[in-house]
């Protein structure tokens, strides 16, 4: 892949891009009863905290293409950053409220990032947007198991408000490697993408079946991630395991979906449609539950992790794939991004919440877990529609 000063300064962008857009979240999580303590939140109030920024990318999400659309991908992608930079500094060094508005505000900038950067892609790296992909959905991950699993060790040193503030730093410097597509903002649309887009105008992406299939991959990987990002710990808890294995488990978990995020886009951009890579890798996620549900033993659960891992890197790749697989142009590519993204996260913030009632009201994880596994046989259904080699004409 060979790229001239104008696209390696995109690309390098669109990296440092990825390193924001999961660890501000992701880092909470191990501190949360640190901050619970301080604030003297009970458990709903808490888990709201995790939830929130959840709720924020559903919410903005449809209307990033419209800001896109009227401001260049430069303008709106530097207006995220500095929402993102602002909301953690609020959330780490004021009060109560500022903890939640700071909330906010890193979820609507990252909100900005998960639609913009998709349809960027397509845009910029029209014969290499496989390989970019990767890059930037293994970039995005590596950081998100770095900010969960470098929070306690900062928070050790410095006090849980500066480790969760640091990631400022990295965001600062994000915003100043951006700086040069302020200059490229007015470059959005080619001739071509134009004409499509003529002939185009009257359609809403929210009327396309196509559309709804990579929707509702979206929702259900989504929903997948981010409960067993919030569950794995109590569910090894449950089954007699020590804390500290149940937070090596949900580091491994994280840790081992790198190569499906790296390999999966890369692949799917290269074949006629996704059906077949989309089966099995959702078959090693079904696996990997199954094992999950009767892990009784370390190995075991060391065994059910790797293939939870693997399943997750690689239907969470499929999904942003499908972005701009399925569209035409990048104009479409946002529109399919805001759309499938915010139904995709309302659903994830659901998930958590959901699979946490149905425990309380079981006392068990059985009945949780199974319910895990009926989502991931749906979502092979899914991907099976998704991943059909055609684009939307919404």
């Amino acid at each position: 892949m060979k790229l001239n000063s104008h696209l390696f300064l995109v690309f390098l962008g669109i990296v440092f891009v990825s390193f924001n857009l999961r660890a501000p979240i992701t880092s909470v999580g191990p501190v949360i009863d640190l901050i619970q303590l301080k604030y003297d939140l009970n458990s709903s109030m808490a888990g709201f905290i995790t939830t929130l920024p959840l709720l924020a990318f559903a919410i903005i999400s449809p209307f990033v293409a419209k800001l896109n659309h009227k401001f260049g991908h430069g303008l709106t992608m530097f207006f995220g950053l500095l929402l993102i930079i602002l909301g953690e500094l609020i959330r780490s060094y004021t009060d109560i409220y500022g903890l939640f508005i700071g909330t906010a505000f890193i979820g609507i900038g990252i909100a900005i990032g998960n639609v913009l950067i998709p349809s960027v892609i397509k845009h910029k790296f029209k014969k290499n947007v496989g390989n970019v992909l990767s890059i930037y959905i293994t970039s995005m991950c590596i950081f998100a198991a770095l900010g969960s699993g470098l929070s306690i060790p900062m928070t050790e040193i410095w006090g849980w408000n500066t480790s969760l503030a640091i990631w400022t730093i990295l965001t600062v410097f994000t915003l100043l490697i951006w700086l040069p597509q302020l200059k490229k903002s007015g470059e959005y649309n080619n001739s071509d993408d134009l004409k499509i887009e003529e002939k185009m105008k009257s359609k809403s992406i929210w009327k396309s079946p196509l559309a709804w299939w990579v929707t509702l991959y979206m929702g259900t990987q989504s929903l997948l991630f981010y409960t067993l990002i919030a569950w794995i710990p109590s569910i090894l808890l449950y089954k007699d395991f020590d804390a500290h294995f149940a937070g090596m488990m949900l580091l491994l978990f994280q840790l081992i979906s790198l190569p499906a995020t790296l390999l999966v886009p890369a692949i799917a951009d290269k074949i006629r449609h996704q059906k077949l890579i989309a089966t099995i890798i959702t078959l090693i996620y079904l696996v990997g539950m199954v094992i999950f549900l009767f892990a009784i033993s370390k190995s075991s659960v060391i065994i059910s992790m790797i293939f939870l891992g693997l399943g997750m890197g690689g239907t969470i790749s499929l999904a942003i794939g499908f972005i701009s697989l399925r569209t035409p142009h990048a104009k479409k590519a946002a529109e399919l991004s805001g759309m499938s993204q915010s139904a995709g996260y309302l659903l994830a913030a659901v998930g958590p919440i959901l699979i946490g009632f149905i425990y309380d009201l079981s006392k068990s994880w059985t009945i949780p877990i199974l319910m895990l596994i009926l989502l991931i046989i749906l979502l092979i259904f899914f991907g099976l529609k998704a991943g059909r080699d055609e684009v939307t004409h919404h």
